[in-house]
This record gives C-alpha cells, sequence and structure tokens, in this order.
C-alpha cells in the first residue's frame, strides 16, 4: 500500500491519487484520516492511489510536497570505506491483464501465477473484486452490490482470497475455473484496513484505527477474536506496508516517526512480544518486502515526468533506484518477494467550469491529459492550468467565456507548482535538490522565465500531515510556506517579488498536527487534546497565542472567511465511524468569539478543501460520499433551515481537487475520464533475490 507521500483516505496508491495542495494526492491528505476506521481508511487509500497525477494531491489532504531525504552515513563508517554508487535499474515489463474499459487497482497474482484478482472502480464510486486468469479470457466479477469490496489478497494455496469490505472477508475459489465457492465469510469483527494472509494461511493480519491510536492485530483465517499485536497513537500518518516475514513468525510495517518526515521500520512477533525498531527510511514508503527487508519508496518527480522510486533496507540506506512509465504506480510486492505487481491506468482529466448557483457544467480544455486547477485570475475570467502540450509541461490560461488560451512552460525542475498569484504572472514551486528533497521554494516570472529563490530552507509537513496553508496565495498574492528552525518550525509570506516577513513559530511537535488558517496578520491554528481539539489564535506576528475554543473530536483545514469575520473547519465528532461536518464559528476584530460554534452538515462522508464565497453567507466543500469515492464539491449555506447541495451532481466525474472563482460565481475541477487499465509484473533483476546484496557480495 502507499504511505501518503506517494497518500489514502485508508492506505495505498489510489483511485485518483494525488495532488498537492493528493494534497495530497490523496489530497491529501489527507488531515482526514486521524481517528478513521475501515472505509474512511480505504477511501483514502484509494485516493492515492490511482491519482493519475501523483505529483499533484488536494492541498488539505496532504502536505505541500512529501519531503524526502536519506540518512547521511556515518564519520566512522565514511572513513573506513566509501560506499558504492547506488544501483539503476532497467526494469523488465510482463503484462498479465489489461482491459480498455475498466479503472483497475490493488492487484494481486496468486501464487501459482495462473490468477489475478484486483479492485475494479466504477465511474459512480462503487468497488468490486474481480479475477482474470493471466492466460486470457474475459475476466469474472467475484462481488457484486452496493458494498464497497477492495484489496484483495491470495492464501498460499490459490483458492482463496482475503478482502476487505465493511470486515475482513474470505472467498473461496475455484483455481482451475476462477469461479467463487459460495457467498464469502465474515473472518472480522471490526473494520479494518490493508490485511495480509499468513505463509501457511492460517491467520490473517491488519490495520486498524481506534481513538486515534493505530494498531496492528492477527485473527484466525476462520474468523474469530483479534489479538492485538501493536499499537501506536500517532496523528502524524498511517501504518503501512503490512507484511508477514517467509517463516510467519514476525510482521513488518512502516509507522511515522514523532520527530522528523521519517518512516520507522518496524519488526513485531506474530505470535506477540515486543515490538522493534530496525531502522528509518525517509517518507513515500509504497511496500516492504521480507527479503532483507527491503523497503520500495517514491521520489518526487516532475510534471509529465517518468515516476521514479527506489529501494532501501531497514536502515534507509539507498539500495538501487528505478524509473517507471507515466501513469505506472507499483502496488505490492508478489507473494514471492521478488517481483512488484503493478498497474498503468490510462486517464484523462479536462477542467470542467460549473455554476455555483446551478446549471451545466462546461469542459474548458481537451481530453488529452490530465489537467490540474492551479486557481483564477483575479476578475474570474480565466483559469489557470497545470498540463502537457506537445510533450512539455505548460500553465494554460483558459478562458471561461471561451475564446484562445496563452501558454507558458512550467520549469522542469519543478515538483509540484504550489500557487500562482492572481494576475498569472508568477507562478511559485519547490525545486529538487540532491537526492530528490525538495527544499528550495522559486518564484517563477512566467512572461520571461527569470526566477528568485525565496529560501533553500523550505520545510514540509510530514506527509498525512495537515496540510498547508489553505489557500497557499492569498487575494493579495502573498505565498505562504514553512521553514525549519532548529526545533521549531516558522510560518512565512512572501510576494512574488519582495522580502518574507514571519508570521508565527511553532514547536516542531505541532508540525503534521496542526492546521493552520490566516487572514491578513492573523493565524488561527489547532492542537489536539486528548478527544477534543483546541484552537488558538495569534492576533498579529509573533504575538502570543490566546485560546478561542475547545470543540470535542478532531478539527482540520481551518479556513478563514474573505472578510475574517468566520472561522470554518473540517470536523469530525468522536465515535468509530464519523461523518463529516463543517463547524464555523464568529471570530470579532480583538479575537473574541462573537457567534459561537455551529456544526453544519456538509452533505459528504469525508471532506476536505474549504473555501468560502465573497459574502460570507456560504461556503463549498470537496468530499465523497456513500460507501463508494464518489466525489461532489458542495455547497454549504451558513443560513438557518439550508441543506447542502452537490453542486457537481450531475457529472459522475469528477477528480480530486477543486477551485472556486474570487467572484463565487463558478467552480472549476478536473473531470476523470478513464481510459482503460493493465496490471503488470515488474522484474528487478538479482535485486529482490538477493535480498538488496549484489551476486558475490
Amino acid at each position: 500500500m502507499v504511505d501518503p507521500g506517494t497518500d489514502f483516505l485508508a492506505q495505498s496508491s489510489s483511485p485518483a491519487v494525488y495532488g498537492l495542495g493528493a494534497l495530497a494526492l490523496l489530497v491529501f491528505g489527507m488531515a482526514l484520516f486521524v481517528a478513521l476506521e475501515g472505509g474512511y481508511l480505504v477511501a483514502l487509500g484509494l485516493y492515492l492511489a490511482g491519482h493519475p497525477r501523483p505529483e499533484r494531491r488536494p492541498r488539505a489532504a496532504a502536505a505541500l510536497l512529501a519531503a524526502f531525504g536519506l540518512a547521511a552515513t556515518a564519520a566512522a563508517l565514511r572513513a573506513q570505506q566509501a560506499e558504492p554508487p547506488v544501483r539503476t535499474i532497467e526494469p523488465r515489463y510482463t503484462r498479465i491483464f489489461s482491459s480498455d474499459s475498466m479503472s483497475i487497482f490493488f492487484p494481486t497474482l496468486s501464487p501459482d501465477g495462473r490468477w489475478v484478482a484486483f479492485t475494479r472502480m466504477s465511474s459512480g464510486g462503487q468497488a468490486d473484486i474481480w479475477i482474470a486468469s493471466t492466460r486470457g479470457g474475459a475476466p469474472i466479477a467475484l462481488t457484486s452490490g452496493r458494498r464497497f469490496a477492495r484489496s484483495p489478497v491470495w492464501f498460499p494455496g490459490s483458492d482463496r482470497i482475503a478482502y476487505l469490505s465493511d470486515f475482513v472477508m474470505t472467498l473461496g475459489i475455484d483455481p482451475q475455473t476462477g469461479q467463487p465457492l459460495g457467498p464469502p465469510s465474515q473472518a472480522s469483527l471490526e473494520g479494518s484496513s490493508e490485511p495480509v494472509v499468513s505463509p501457511d494461511g492460517t491467520r490473517i493480519a491488519y490495520v486498524t484505527a481506534r481513538d486515534s491510536a493505530w494498531t496492528v492485530d492477527v485473527i484466525p483465517a476462520s474468523g474469530g477474536n483479534a489479538q492485538r499485536l501493536a499499537q501506536f497513537v500517532t496523528n502524524r500518518g498511517l501504518l503501512v506496508s503490512l507484511t508477514w516475514s517467509p517463516d510467519g513468525e514476525y510482521l513488518y510495517f512502516a509507522r511515522p516517526r514523532l520527530d522528523t518526515q521519517d518512516r520507522v521500520i518496524v519488526r513485531v512477533p506474530a505470535r506477540g512480544g515486543r515490538t522493534e525498531e530496525l531502522g528509518s527510511v525517509a517518507a513515500g514508503v509504497q511496500a516492504i518486502s521480507p527479503a532483507g527487508p527491503l523497503v520500495l519508496r517514491s521520489l518526487p518527480s516532475g510534471p509529465g515526468q517518468a515516476p521514479a522510486f527506489e529501494v532501501t533496507n531497514a536502515g534507509g540506506s539507498v539500495v538501487a533506484r528505478f524509473t517507471m512509465p507515466r501513469n505506472m504506480r507499483p502496488f505490492t510486492f508478489t507473494s514471492d518477494g521478488r517481483t512488484l505487481q503493478a498497474v498503468l491506468n490510462n486517464s484523462v482529466g479536462p477542467i470542467r467550469v460549473v455554476p455555483v448557483a446551478g446549471g451545466p457544467a462546461r469542459q474548458l480544455t481537451e481530453a488529452r491529459e490530465t489537467d490540474w486547477p492551479l486557481g483564477w485570475s483575479g476578475d474570474a475570467s480565466r483559469v489557470f492550468v497545470s498540463t502537457r502540450m506537445n510533450g512539455e509541461a505548460v500553465v494554460l490560461s483558459a478562458p471561461v467565456e471561451g475564446g484562445p488560451a496563452t501558454t507558458s512552460l512550467e520549469p522542469s525542475e519543478a515538483r509540484d507548482p504550489s500557487g500562482i498569484t492572481h494576475d498569472g504572472r508568477y507562478l511559485f514551486y519547490a525545486a529538487a535538490g540532491p537526492n530528490g528533497e525538495a527544499r528550495t521554494l522559486i518564484v517563477r516570472r512566467l512572461a520571461d522565465g527569470s526566477t528568485r529563490e525565496v529560501t533553500r530552507n523550505l520545510f514540509h509537513f510530514p506527509t498525512g500531515s495537515e496540510g498547508p496553508v489553505s489557500p497557499p496565495v492569498s487575494l493579495d498574492d502573498l505565498f505562504y510556506y514553512f521553514e525549519r528552525r532548529g526545533e521549531r518550525f516558522e510560518l512565512r509570506a512572501t510576494p512574488p517579488e519582495g522580502a518574507p516577513r514571519v508570521l508565527a513559530s511553532f514547536p516542531l511537535r505541532l508540525a503534521g498536527q496542526t492546521s493552520l488558517g490566516v487572514h491578513q496578520n492573523r493565524v488561527a491554528y489547532t492542537e489536539g487534546r486528548g478527544d477534543s481539539t483546541a484552537v488558538f489564535l495569534i492576533e498579529r506576528p509573533n504575538a502570543a497565542p490566546h485560546l478561542l475554543l475547545t470543540w470535542p473530536g478532531k478539527l482540520s483545514g481551518a479556513t478563514w472567511s474573505r472578510s475574517g469575520r468566520w472561522l470554518a473547519f473540517d470536523h469530525y465528532p468522536p465515535g468509530d465511524r464519523p461523518r463529516h461536518s463543517v463547524l464555523v464559528v464568529g471570530v470579532a476584530a480583538n479575537g473574541a468569539v462573537t457567534v459561537p460554534p455551529r456544526v453544519l452538515e456538509s452533505g459528504a462522508w469525508v471532506a476536505w478543501e474549504i473555501q468560502w464565497l465573497p459574502n460570507d453567507e456560504a461556503l463549498t466543500v470537496f468530499g465523497m460520499t456513500g460507501t463508494g469515492i464518489q466525489r461532489h464539491v458542495f455547497l454549504v449555506s451558513l443560513r438557518e433551515g439550508e441543506r447542502p447541495v452537490a453542486i457537481t451532481r450531475d457529472d459522475p466525474s469528477v477528480g480530486w481537487t477543486y477551485e472556486l472563482s474570487p467572484d463565487g460565481r463558478y467552480v472549476a475541477y478536473p473531470a476523470e475520464i478513464p481510459r482503460g487499465s493493465s496490471i503488470w509484473r515488474v522484474d528487478l533483476g538479482d535485486l529482490l533475490a538477493t535480498g538488496g546484496r549484489r551476486p558475490g557480495r
């Protein structure tokens, strides 16, 4: 599964993953999964796994960018001998199955190599388990109906699978015909995420969330009570990539560190016992192979570039690097740990615009690439779009009422365009440095390509975090970002041309655990307090914060209204399966509460990216509905008695982000149109067979 560094409303690499802003891809974020269990977790995974633009992630769903870096080699070891250069691998690809119509995720090859099971996503956001023969022939549906089924995994006899629905389920399969043998059986007594079957087929391990604590449990394959193996209380990301050792004696997984952006590789005895930390790797964990163990993680890649990956040992030392074709994403290792399973999802995402007041959507860009809305012009006449034309990444300025669009090249070193000014003249982005880390913030004047380096000390919240300030570019064209200063991090604002200024400074412990909103010089931020959230207000740069309110449940996505009279938050109340709502509170210029907090129904099951209309009487939010992952933009009114309305209700192809026009009249979003999928086996040569050791060493 994917680590939100590559983020899932559950865990994975997702059906539309990825945007800054999951996101983040993703987004994506992400900010949405703390204390959410079962289907909530899986939705995030799907979000991360399937998005055709993994370098992009919704702002509230994930961090500005995942910060990647390699641990420095100890001086004593460097003195003894220099490390050999990192291997560059040319993977070999074998296509297992393809479809011109299906959207495929979470493939898993049977141990005997005869069948591949996978999750098929429908246009309405429903998911079911299908199976296909590796020898050809029509695929077979194993599940169907209203339940959201996903993430299949094989038993060692190739005659049974486990998968996720409301619970961990198992289903017998005829290994000769691929047909299901009777109805599925419920194995777990609770919702969960990421099931894995033991090498002997007698046990199933899985990850779940309870009251903000991530746990690793194991149950008999026939079902029954769970045994708790490990538990971690953290709001900084997911426990991911659960993997059995070949002898079934241990389970490996990756958990977030509390003090850095890294992931700790953990081993726990499968029969119970003390957990052991094997080392840490940088963010972006996608999968763990029991051989070694070895860790697969993603590297930052620019718009339209081939996705890059590296394999490390548990201590973070890089063993090898490789790239894959565009739109291809690895999901897991095969059961023997010797190859990867990957999916190539072909899709396009033209930009559509729909009136907030209601009416049909209009398509602004051609259906030839996955386009991403960067923002609107200040007069709401144009939408700025990140896309590709003639093989190059460009910023497209598309007029809403029709007419010729203009283009500007995106810089090749950009790892994620983070924001654009409302006059369309300046683009902010992070540039990758050595080993892929994106620490340098640059602003580029699009007219002539000239650039200005804002900082070389860009700080990203850990993946799976609350994400950046929203929006990253204010209406007066200030760009917000973070710098780390020792054991603190600073919120800063910079104009396109001019010196940055510090707005607030925070202890490092809050990175990834706080949500920040800015209005002029005022900063609101959150801090968890048990099963409640405290909201603090800083009235002017570097002033002492004061407590504004404390509210039960999880608050994230802090967003000020245009006038600064209101604060809004994504809200999840305490409980096992909380549903999204919006909390709004009136705030006076002196920082006092003028209108007590109100909880507004959002219309969504999980949501993010609150954006206010200019009249302060309503806001919009992007969310997923029902038991699937159908997405819509909702209009939420502050007027008593008015219910939320899905603005994009007539479009089943809504992508994973949106932008509200400055005048509040329109919403722009990418319309995700699938163009088929294929499942591949990826051979990395002798790398996995030798546990990362070079032959002869």
